[in-house]
């Protein structure tokens, strides 16, 4: 059966000497691993189109109870190259998805995840503060897994009045929540109280790049 995807591209790494392996983000949430065979031939542009942080439409054979699924065909719809031009931002883009790639189980389906990794890539992308979006990020990803942070204050606003402010794409009353407040050390204090509550954030070993 062929089905189609609006995807994230997580990581792809080389398989044989003509293949890759991909993992991606599906727009329903589900993480999924991708294999496209020639993708590494001199007229392919595969290699391109499966790089990490790309937003691509694609068509697969879906076969289920199946680990690993084939590639069809597919386009890119947006490869954030703002974000990815300078390195500041794109190491936190890179954390995020990081983030979904190490702590969200294999089983994970949740379109919420996707809808969220695309505002914040969108976002830095936009050249919104790309340390006040990674603020966002964990707090989002923190309360859809289960562990609203509320006991964190920005200035006038409680982290999940900020929260719905972010979603509702409200960015003068983030901007004026976040006004003098040291985003480094707040990310330090998001960092902490995930780390205590989803154990397998440890294993994301990209943090070190901006905490």
């Amino acid at each position: 059966m062929i089905a189609k995807s609006t995807a994230i591209v997580i990581k792809s790494f080389s398989y044989s000497d003509t293949s890759l392996i991909s993992r991606i983000l599906l727009n329903n949430g589900e993480k999924m691993t991708v294999m496209i065979k020639g993708a590494k031939s001199m007229k392919s542009n595969k290699i391109a189109l499966f790089q990490s942080m790309n937003l691509i439409k694609m068509d697969y054979y879906y076969r289920e109870n199946r680990d690993m699924q084939m590639f069809k065909e597919g386009s890119l719809i947006t490869s954030f190259s703002c974000l990815k031009n300078s390195f500041e931002t794109m190491k936190y883009g890179l954390c995020m998805i990081d983030i979904i790639d190490k702590v969200l189980p294999k089983e994970y389906k949740d379109s919420k995840m996707f809808d969220i990794a695309y505002k914040c890539l969108k976002a830095i992308d936009n050249k919104k503060n790309h340390k006040m979006i990674f603020i966002f990020y964990l707090l989002s990803f923190s309360h859809y897994n289960g562990y609203t942070i509320n006991q964190i204050q920005f200035n006038s606003f409680k982290a999940d009045e900020a929260l719905s402010s972010f979603i509702m794409d409200d960015y003068d009353s983030i901007m004026h929540s976040m006004a003098k407040i040291d985003l480094d050390e707040l990310i330090k204090k998001l960092l902490t109280f995930i780390q205590s509550h989803i154990l397998e954030i440890k294993n994301v070993k990209s943090l070190k790049f901006v905490n």
